[in-house]
């Protein structure tokens, strides 16, 4: 796929995430083979990596728990690629599970093959989420 491919799909990836557009499901972009990496100093995500599509939408869906229902908003503000990888720059807007305002920056970094996702590298403060106490409370 090309750059301009690839970074369509992120977009529309956003989109989907942020339900600017539900004309497609978000595992659809995933690869089976893909893997999702968080930062280490993570506790609460194991395993870390996650492999496979399953393991991946399993992990989105226990990520947005810790936010309240419709609270969050992603505020895209970089995104650049080429034919096999795309970054994307962004800032999460949400009220945390806790009841306390979380806003915290994001990148991550994407793999891509024949239009869909085989590797993220997910980056954030993850000191910040932890004083916002983000995962205060979850099992």
């Amino acid at each position: 796929m090309s750059a301009a491919d690839n970074l369509e799909t992120i977009r529309h990836y956003f989109d989907v995430v942020t339900g600017k557009r539900q004309d497609r499901e978000l595992a659809s972009f995933m690869a089976d083979d893909v893997v999702w990496t968080v930062p280490q100093s993570n506790p609460d995500i194991t395993p870390n990596p996650r492999v496979g599509k399953a393991a991946v939408m399993d992990l989105l869906g226990a990520g947005v728990t810790i936010y309240q229902p419709g609270s969050m908003t992603v505020e895209l503000e970089n995104l650049f690629g080429d034919d096999k990888q795309v970054a994307a720059q962004f800032t999460l807007h949400a009220t945390l599970a806790n009841g306390r305002d979380y806003h915290n920056r994001y990148a991550f970094i994407f793999a891509l093959r024949e239009g869909l996702v085989v590797g993220v590298w997910e980056y954030l403060d993850t000191l910040y989420q932890m004083e916002r106490g983000a995962f205060d409370g979850r099992e």
